[in-house]
């Protein structure tokens, strides 16, 4: 009787074993294949170089060449959009922003400076975008990187614009960059 029991505990004992490892299994596998799947259905997708894409209520770009939206990275209801272009990275971000120009793109140089392997960043340059709205730009160097950042105030909303990668991609499409960069719109109605 004594050992029927302790038989029936041991098998218990072994089906919950049996039940919890099977979980196990099932989460993993639910995890393995689902999340690529999920991550597959946000894919990158290339975009449009000659209509403006809209990256918050109120601001727009017009990407360059075979310019690619990286999804993971972008979110217009937040005012951010990140653009791939064979390996440089293009990332716009709009915000409501009290301050000058100025302070904006002091703001933008110091978030920069703190980036690790930044070796130099050239000092402020004025620049004005296709639609006439003024702006600052400066370029940096780092460790196997370069890059730029762009910032624009109109109506109380800033755009920051940076473009950052390797040597070779970036001295390939700066000009491509560039003109895009000067495409940035602020709808002032918004």
């Amino acid at each position: 009787m004594i050992a029927d029991n302790v038989l029936m505990a041991a098998t218990k004992a072994w089906r919950r074993n049996l039940a919890g490892s099977l979980a196990v299994v099932a989460g993993v596998l639910a995890l393995s294949l689902g999340v690529p799947a999920i991550d597959g259905a946000l894919s990158n997708t290339t975009v449009s170089t000659t209509a403006p894409l809209e990256f918050a209520s109120n601001a727009s770009v017009v990407p360059p060449p075979d310019a690619s939206v990286v999804a993971d990275q972008t979110s217009p209801s937040q005012g951010v959009v990140t653009l791939a272009v064979d390996g440089v990275r293009y990332r716009l971000t709009a915000e409501s922003f009290p301050g000058t120009l100025q302070q904006l793109a002091d703001r933008i140089r110091a978030e920069v400076q703190n980036v690790a392997g930044i070796q130099a960043i050239s000092p402020d340059q004025a620049v004005t975008s296709n639609s006439g709205i003024p702006g600052l730009q400066a370029t940096y160097v780092g460790e196997n990187r370069t890059g730029r950042y762009t910032v624009y105030l109109q109506s109380g909303t800033g755009v920051t614009a940076v473009v950052d990668g390797n040597d070779a991609g970036v001295t390939a499409h700066r000009a491509a960059l560039e003109t895009s960069v000067r495409t940035v719109t602020i709808d002032q109605t918004a």
